[in-house]
């Protein structure tokens, strides 16, 4: 009978506990055991059974700390870091003043969201508006070990969390994300003949 070394048999369990912490912290839980074990990998987002507003209608509006609702689309800012200098500390970003959301894109859809840079707007208190700067969020989000939403879609079910950068003013006060994105989705009557 053929034996395995020990070290071997050493080696393979230790890289089985590598792996299983790996994915308690990167990945929600399989078989419904993300419901029972909160991982900080598997925060649920609760997921609405059909979405009723239509993406960027006129008035839809969430409270800070709550989801915005664009249809298939749900976008919930945790955080926001003002005044950022994203050239410090080894980030490698462009120089500049910026505002960094931490945030996280939903989809309850059934297809892919590709959300694109001009889906995004930062108001201040004054009313300027401002727009996201690409190479600061590529930059933030390789910092941060999240992925880029413009590099990639947000699949059916899924979520994203990731950081949007806008350079601004060192006096403005952001006030407001305007989000454009989503879709929606009607049912259709019956036919009768």
């Amino acid at each position: 009978m053929l034996r395995a070394p020990l070290w071997l048999i050493g080696l393979l369990i230790i890289a089985a506990i590598v792996v299983g912490v790996y994915a308690y912290y990167t990945t929600p839980l399989p078989y419904g055991l993300g419901e029972l074990v909160s991982t900080p990998g598997g925060r649920n987002a609760p997921v609405a059974a059909l979405p009723t507003e239509v993406p960027g209608a006129a008035g839809a509006r969430a409270p800070a700390g709550q989801p915005l609702t664009l249809g298939a689309a749900s976008v919930l800012v945790n955080s926001v870091a003002r005044n950022q200098d994203l050239t410090t500390g080894g980030r490698g970003g462009p120089p500049g003043s910026f505002t960094v959301l931490d945030l996280q894109l939903g989809n309850a859809g059934n297809e892919p969201l590709t959300p694109s840079l001009s889906d995004f707007r930062l108001v201040d208190d004054r009313g300027r508006s401002y727009a996201v700067d690409a190479e600061a969020t590529r930059s933030t989000n390789s910092f941060g070990h999240r992925r880029d939403v413009f590099d990639a879609s947000v699949p059916p079910g899924g979520r994203v969390d990731t950081y949007l950068a806008f350079e601004t003013t060192a006096d403005a006060n952001p006030q407001t994300l305007r989000v454009v994105m989503g879709y929606g989705e009607a049912a259709l009557p019956t036919a009768t003949q």
